[in-house]
């Protein structure tokens, strides 16, 4: 790092320092407190000019400033002044996360370690004091998503994010199948290992959303074809994370200072927006991609079902068509044989053999 890059401290800063340092090496202060508290440079962090120049000047002391989570308790995280500040200089910017790894000065915290869950906490607080904020804090998930296991409820949650989906009170015996389908789905451990992964509330939503809506009305899925879609529903996932980084990156461009440190961080901050919007292009690519393939086997798997379908019905119709030709003949018969009995009993009649003959009765009988 050349001393070009670097401000020039006073002699006060450099006092204050030193004083600070030396009042508490039981306590070593923090990288950000020293920064923020003691050179005075509010709002910044150990990645700004200010932060490198406060980090040189105490490395040509043989000093090295740590980071808060090595004195912390781990199952405690209190945040000082400047912590506080810093939070609420970069709460559009950046979620609770970010802000920890910061601030704690350690690249390893998730939602679900105490500093981030207590960054989220105060991030809560500035929100309701109205202060806009990136994003709703996340509080970490740690219980396991649990599928719903009856008809009804798969209904509601179908209905959560399907318009229109299903009447309760009117369910076809198709949309019976349908439900019965996608509770199995969710039960499978492909998707219940995925959606675990997620850390936010918000992330499982919207992959149990995409998923839902992609097969709430498919009860013919095979398992490999669920993989699929579990696969789908992920890179919508992926695509959001791209586009809220992007966003976040584009209002850091927006708030660059137009100097040469600025300049230089701008360029930065260009290439790194151009390179999300890359991965997002080809996040939507892989989606279509995989949708296209989805819906084209399954087009050819419904067509095929058709014309199996429609060949049994032609033998059902032929069998039909069989049946009541015999049964039409049975009945021809069935009437000969009645005609011919009714006959029968006429030509053994005397009355009938008379008449026939031109004779009545009295004349048979009197002559």
């Amino acid at each position: 790092m050349s001393s070009s890059e670097l401000l020039e401290l006073t002699d006060k800063q450099k006092l204050d320092l030193l004083n600070t340092w030396n009042s508490r090496k039981d306590d070593p202060p923090s990288l950000l407190e020293l920064i923020q508290d003691v050179a005075g440079f509010k709002g910044k962090d150990g990645r700004s000019k200010e932060g490198r120049t406060v980090k040189a000047y105490l490395a040509s002391r043989q000093l090295k400033a740590r980071g808060s989570h090595e004195y912390q308790p781990v199952d405690k995280a209190e945040l000082t002044e400047s912590q506080k500040e810093y939070i609420a200089n970069n709460v559009q910017t950046m979620n609770g996360a970010e802000m920890a790894k910061v601030i704690f000065d350690d690249q390893s915290l998730s939602n679900l370690n105490i500093e981030t869950r207590t960054v989220n906490k105060y991030i809560k607080t500035l929100k309701d004091q109205g202060i806009q904020t990136f994003e709703d804090p996340q509080e970490a998930s740690t219980d396991r998503y649990k599928p719903p296991k009856t008809d009804l409820r798969m209904i509601q949650r179908i209905n959560r994010y399907v318009l229109d989906g299903i009447d309760e009170k009117k369910v076809s015996p198709k949309q019976k199948r349908d439900v019965k389908s996608i509770i199995g789905y969710l039960h499978t451990f492909r998707f219940s290992h995925q959606i675990n992964s997620y850390n936010g509330n918000t992330d499982r939503e919207l992959f149990e959303s995409s998923f839902v809506r992609y097969t709430y009305d498919k009860n013919d899925l095979t398992q490999e074809e669920v993989d699929q879609y579990i696969l789908l529903a992920a890179e919508v996932v992926i695509a959001s994370s791209i586009q809220e980084r992007v966003e976040r990156l584009q209002n850091m461009l927006d708030d660059t200072a137009d100097d040469t440190e600025g300049r230089r961080i701008s360029m930065s901050l260009v290439e790194a927006i151009s390179s999300r919007q890359t991965e997002y292009n080809q996040c939507v690519n892989r989606q279509q991609k995989l949708l296209e393939s989805l819906k084209e086997k399954r087009s050819a798997k419904l067509s095929k079902q058709i014309k199996e379908t429609a060949s049994i019905l032609n033998l059902v119709e032929m069998w039909k068509e069989e049946e009541s030709r015999k049964k039409m003949i049975r009945l021809a018969e069935l009437r000969k044989k009645v005609l011919e009995k009714e006959v029968e009993k006429l030509t053994s009649m005397d009355e009938v053999k008379a008449r026939v003959m031109g004779l009545s009765e009295d004349e048979v009988l009197n002559g």
